[in-house]
Order: structure tokens, then sequence, then C-alpha cells
């Protein structure tokens, strides 16, 4: 029914149109990322557990070592030891300056007086301290099988004292303009 105008009623006949809705799917590149966003204390807290760990490891390593060359009736194999302090040496000299250089890529938020976001804080400790850690096992690994600590004990001595240096301390993600290279009362080197 429709009311014209003018006072009448005029009866028409009313078509009901079926609405057809349909499912409309979109396609996103956008990452669907459920993991809990990274604090810096959290971080923080991760990066000391592997630290401890990593630290802990040469330590039970130089221990069997240690405990395995007491044996007085083994040979030394000096060809082997020598060979092996070298290629020690040259992991150590070629290797971990690598791995500080990919850590000040991580870090290159710092440069400029920003933070380090804590997932690029993780990374680029956890690439330094297994550098370190690889250079000081494989030479704790040549006193081994040279059947003698010295001189593969020396590399893995270097090793063990720059990452003993490296604790995680967290300074570069809590920065507070700490990171400003253009002042240099204020900046620090990151660690």
């Amino acid at each position: 029914m429709h009311f014209i105008p003018g006072g009448g009623i005029e009866r028409t006949r009313v078509r009901t149109q079926r609405r057809f809705e349909m499912a409309t799917t979109v396609a996103t590149r956008a990452k669907i990322d459920n993991r809990a966003e990274l604090t810096p204390g959290r971080a923080l807290r991760y990066a000391w557990y592997v630290y401890l760990v990593l630290l802990a490891c040469p330590f039970l390593l130089f221990l069997f070592v240690v405990w395995s060359l007491m044996d007085q009736g083994l040979t030394r194999n000096i060809y082997l030891s020598d060979r092996w302090f070298l290629s020690a040496v040259a992991y150590i000299v070629l290797i971990v300056p690598a791995s500080f250089f990919a850590r000040s890529r991580f870090f290159k938020a710092y440069w400029t007086g920003n933070c380090v976001p804590p997932r690029a804080y993780i990374k680029g400790m956890f690439i330094t301290w297994f550098a370190l850690e690889v250079g000081g096992l494989m030479s704790l690994i040549g006193c081994l099988l040279s059947r003698s600590l010295l001189p593969s004990l020396l590399p893995a001595l270097a090793a063990f004292m720059m990452f003993v240096v490296l604790w995680p301390n967290g300074r570069a993600m809590i920065c507070h303009g700490r990171g400003a290279s253009d002042d240099p009362q204020r900046y620090e080197e990151p660690r």
C-alpha cells in the first residue's frame, strides 16, 4: 500500500527482492605474528641464560681435556698439534671480527641515537658469542686430538677471555639518546 498525496491509497504489488550475499575473501601479504612481543627485560633474561650455558661449555670441556690428558702413556702428535693451532688461530682472526661486524649491523639503530630492538640485540649478541664459543671449543678439541695442551690451548684462552667480557648488559636496548655519535660525552660503546 502506498499513500498518495491528496488523500488516496493505492494498492501496489510489492515485489520482494532477494538479496544474495556472498563471502568475500581478501588476500593480504601481511604477516600474521602470534608471538608475544619481546621486551628488553625478557631479551636480557634470555641473553643471560644463553650466556651462562655458553660460559659453562668450554669450562666443562677443558676439565674433560685435562682429565683425559693426565695419562702418562700418551704420545704427543706434534704435526697435528701445530696444524690444529694454526687453524684455530686463523678461525679466531677471521671469523670473530666478522661476527663483530655482523653484530654492528644488528646494532645499527644505536649509531643514530635510537635504541636497538630486543630481537636485534639477541641476534647480534648470539652471533658474536657463538663465533667465540666455536673458536674456543675448536681449540680445546685440538688439545684432545693432539694429546697436548699447548699450543692449542692459547687460542681457547683468547676466545674465552673475549667471551667473558661480553656479558649481556642490555645498554643498547635502553639507550635514552646515548647512541648519538655526534656527542662524544653521551656515546657509549654498545655491548
